[in-house]
């Protein structure tokens, strides 16, 4: 690219995952690129071992495009997803994380959506491959692990409602953002204060939907990710549902116009569904069930109302939960 900035820049975050280091990286190199955009990828990897390096080493010698590796140990995921946005070079910014595989009309789709309507920030919807071969029992269909805002490509995304109330909560894998738009003096993406607790990615949509950017769902711009085994157990499901509902908690009263009236009407609606949850699961015996997790999500979405103050923060995707 002769020193010039680049169109795009393709960014991954990634904490030892080789094997799918290299399969998302091999997904973007793949690109049709119809577009015929300047691209280049930045890598940041956050664990010590430094696993992603010799991935991307192997690989950049294969490619016209540029890889830039970054090894970055801090363990704020707001501050560590700000490296990737800092290193970015291009106009738009694409974010993949390193458990997806992108089409291979991604690019094209992403950016293209913004084009089609000068959007600020464009989101797709991601699929599923299990590694266990299927899906789980309690959700054979596997919906609970796909992003599909089901709306029309193109579309504008209303991410809150009247009320200021977020609708979705959305993470950056998948999305671009056009960098100038929405980051005007160079500010930083996300707020390290929900960095240790999570939902850093949720807040950022919402407080740049809140400043007036406009995000629009790019239907054909496709990601599939690879949801390996520890991620379908249930223990894992119920404390994941406790945690995004401390996050939806603590980003609406951060953004609610009246935050004491936003609190009580949530801890109000969490103590009911706590108890109706907790109730329903003891009588029909859900604990017990592979098949069912109805009325022991209710009460998780019941429990993080209550208790999103104290933050359960990360979760180790890697290691079973008992």
């Amino acid at each position: 690219m002769s020193g010039a900035s680049p169109d795009l820049t393709l960014a991954i975050l990634t904490y030892d995952r080789p094997a799918g280091l290299e399969a998302t990286l091999m997904s973007c190199l793949a690109q049709q690129n119809r577009l015929n955009l300047s691209i280049e990828i930045v890598v940041v990897d956050n664990h010590p071992s430094g696993s992603g390096r010799a991935v991307v080493e192997a690989i950049s010698s294969q490619t016209q495009w540029p890889i830039r590796y970054v090894s970055d140990l801090t363990r704020n995921m707001a501050t560590l997803r700000n490296r990737g946005f800092a290193e970015a070079r291009g106009r738009w910014l694409a974010v993949i994380d390193d458990d997806e595989t992108a089409a291979d009309d991604w690019t094209d789709a992403l950016v293209g959506a913004l084009q089609a309507t000068d959007a600020d920030i464009a989101v797709g919807p991601r699929f599923a491959v299990f590694e266990a071969g299927a899906p789980p029992a309690y959700d054979p269909q596997g919906r609970q692990f796909v992003r599909d805002l089901h709306l029309p490509d193109l579309a504008e995304v209303e991410l809150t409602g009247p009320t200021g109330r977020p609708r979705y909560g959305l993470g950056t894998g998948n999305s671009i953002f056009d960098m100038a738009r929405c980051f005007p003096n160079g500010e930083a993406a996300m707020r390290e204060a929900f960095g240790d607790a999570g939902g850093e990615d949720a807040e950022l949509f919402v407080r740049l939907h809140r400043q007036g950017r406009s995000i629009v769902w790019a239907a054909r711009a496709r990601v599939t990710e690879v949801v390996s085994r520890n991620r379908t157990e249930i223990p894992y499901r119920l404390i994941r549902t406790r945690r995004e509902t401390q996050h939806y908690v603590s980003i609406y009263v951060d953004g609610a116009a009246n935050p004491t009236l936003a609190r009580v009407e949530l801890f109000v609606k969490g103590l009911m569904q706590t108890v109706v949850g907790g109730v329903l699961a003891f009588i029909t015996l859900e604990s017990r069930s592979a098949h069912r997790l109805r009325w022991r999500v209710l009460l998780e979405h019941g429990l993080g109302k209550l208790t999103w103050r104290q933050p359960i923060g990360y979760i180790n995707e890697g290691a079973p939960l008992s």
